[in-house]
């Protein structure tokens, strides 16, 4: 690879330098990787059970493999963005010590964006790994739950402004 600098695409099909790559050419020491994430969701308290047996089938993956595991687990919607635990496992994708994020599903990660999610991992020397390609059998009902949650959530702002409205104008 002399004279060469290694890249990964985005999906918007631009060129990333990944961080070991920048080091590399810095001359830099290569640091270790051992720490893969682990990320299990569930949509709401009712598969909480659902959501025990997910993170215990991730834990055994890297069990087997042989992976050192940080645990990350929402309940909530994945069209939800501001999820505690996803918003953790965000800031810790850039750390040095960081090889891998590990989920069973793709959607267990976010509903839409998945590509964009992968890119931004891969900028970070950070692979994703997808333990099922599969959609879960229930995938129907919790997409319908996402889509009802949605439009309670986008209802919910549109009324609470009116309300605001309203108490102000009285003034």
């Amino acid at each position: 690879m002399i004279g060469k600098i290694r890249t990964v695409r985005s999906p918007g099909n631009h060129r990333l330098i990944p961080m070991s790559e920048i080091e590399r050419l810095r001359g830099e020491k290569e640091t270790k990787r051992t720490v893969t994430l682990v990320y299990g969701r569930c949509s709401t308290q009712k598969q909480k059970e659902n959501l025990d047996r997910q993170v215990g089938r991730l834990l055994e993956h890297c069990v087997n493999e042989g992976w050192k595991p940080e645990l990350f687990k929402d309940i909530g919607s994945g069209l939800n963005d501001n999820r505690r635990e996803f918003k953790k496992l965000l800031k810790r994708i850039p750390g040095e010590d960081v090889k891998r994020v590990l989920v069973e599903y793709k959607d267990r990660l976010c509903r839409y964006g998945f590509t964009v999610f992968r890119g931004y991992c891969e900028g970070f020397g950070v692979d994703v790994v997808v333990l099922e390609d599969a959609e879960p059998e229930e995938f129907e009902q919790e997409f319908a739950q996402d889509v009802v949650a949605l439009i309670a959530s986008f209802s919910a702002r549109l009324y609470g402004r009116r309300g605001g409205r309203k108490k102000r104008q009285s003034k």
